[in-house]
């Protein structure tokens, strides 16, 4: 059904009103002559109550013709009278009598005159159509259809939506469970020398990755967004690597002693040691001797060069971008990257993201409505039987999101939410 404009439907008021005005005055014309010609046998103030109960039965009349096609300026402005149900059918002379009372008694008051300016909504129920359970429809085709927005407080059938179950489904976003922390060795505190004696390492010692640093075997990286971070184990503790220096001439190496400590014994008592013969070609050092590790370590030798994967950089994932945005009336925006649930305290659902907005204004209900992104990636919103109702703007239309069922919603139109509103806008 067409929703009619209010400009038609006050031009269709004031035929009727006219005709009305018009048949009074010709009716009480009509009775005063006759009270003037019979000079007062026929009373004026009988005349006065006759034009009266002819204006009454033109208010019969009148809301007879209601409850079928239409009154004469709602006939001559292609408008009728409808149920709020949707079925298009005729309003009925009962509901449709009721609907002029009303009216009449609301105009005694001025501002039931201007009830139909207080619905938002494009149809424009006045306390008259409200209380009646009617709309004013335009059968003459102008503006788009729209269905009717169904009465405060009357309970509405949620229809299932088209590939959602009742049962619990899975998460949109599946996490990866952690993984279970490694079992880390303990190096061990002392490592004899192996080897032949050499000379110390004219060199700087090596890079020393730190155990918080170092990749070790059965660890998981995970990357991204949605990775959960393995728990980091206390690292354990790590001796710096003893630097081997080389031995007296006669000193006993057989036993594994070491005679000589730098910084702990005197060095005045070692025996002077004979200068070495130069060779004519220098030879190269031979590289110092790696301390033993412990068999079956993951700990990769201290005074090994840092692996590859140590100083290479990593690729993280790219970041996930919502498919949506709305950007409410105080600047604040909520990303939408699935079926997400907004109101003032959503309930929490299996499926869907909990979006709580403040209000202040107390214009959302706690749980208000849904967007939900189908597979083309359209975006579609959901009243959640909320009080206030959800009203789309696009441009100059407007259009009451019926709840329970999908409205479609596009790039810039404007939910409104009594005193709150929320533009939408779309990422694709």
């Amino acid at each position: 059904m067409n929703p009619a404009t209010l400009g038609r439907r006050a031009g269709a008021l004031l035929i009727d009103s006219a005709i009305a005005l018009l048949l009074m005055m010709g009716a009480l014309a009509i009775f005063a002559g006759i009270s003037f010609a019979t000079g007062g046998a026929f009373p004026l103030p009988i005349a006065v109550i006759a034009a009266y109960l002819v204006l009454l039965a033109w208010f019969a009349f009148y809301s007879f013709l209601q409850a079928g096609a239409g009154s004469f300026g709602m006939r001559a402005l292609g408008l009728r009278l409808a149920r709020v149900d949707g079925t298009e059918s005729p309003l009925g002379f009962g509901r449709a009598l009721a609907r002029n009372v009303v009216w009449g008694l609301g105009g005694a008051i001025v501002v039931g005159y201007f009830s139909p300016l207080f619905d938002s909504s494009p149809w424009r129920r006045g306390w008259h159509d409200k209380a009646t359970g009617a709309v004013v429809t335009d059968i003459a085709g102008r503006g788009a259809p729209l269905p009717v927005a169904p009465q405060a407080g009357a309970a509405q059938p949620v229809p299932m939506r088209a590939g959602v179950t009742d049962a619990p489904g899975a998460p949109a976003y599946p996490v990866a469970p952690p993984p279970a922390p490694p079992a880390y060795p303990v190096a061990s505190p002392t490592a004899p020398p192996a080897g032949p004696p050499v000379a110390p390492p004219v060199a700087p010692p090596p890079y020393v990755p730190t155990p918080s640093a170092m990749t070790y075997a059965g660890d998981t990286e995970l990357v991204g967004r949605d990775a959960v971070a393995a728990p980091t184990p206390a690292p354990a503790p790590v001796l710096a690597p003893a630097v081997p220096v080389a031995p007296l001439r006669g000193a006993s190496t057989a036993a594994g002693v070491i005679s000589f400590v730098p910084g702990v014994t005197d060095p005045a008592a070692r025996p002077a040691a004979a200068p070495a013969a130069t060779p004519s070609t220098p030879a190269p050092a031979a590289p110092a001797a790696p301390p033993l590790s412990p068999a079956g370590s993951a700990f990769p030798p201290l005074d090994a060069p840092p692996s590859a994967d140590v100083d290479e950089t990593r690729l993280s994932g790219p970041a996930r971008q919502p498919l949506a945005r709305i950007v409410w009336d105080d600047g604040t925006r909520h990303g939408v990257y699935g079926r997400s649930v907004f109101g003032r305290n959503p309930s929490a659902e299996p499926d869907a993201t909990r979006v709580p907005v403040r209000d202040e204004t107390l214009s959302l209900s706690k749980t208000h409505f849904e967007l939900v992104v189908d597979e083309q990636r359209a975006l579609w919103v959901i009243d959640r039987e909320s009080t206030n109702g959800v009203v789309i703007r696009r441009g100059t239309q407007r259009q009451t999101a019926v709840p329970g069922e999908r409205t479609r919603v596009r790039m810039g139109d404007v939910l409104e939410i009594g005193d709150r509103s929320a533009t939408v806008e779309v990422a694709s």
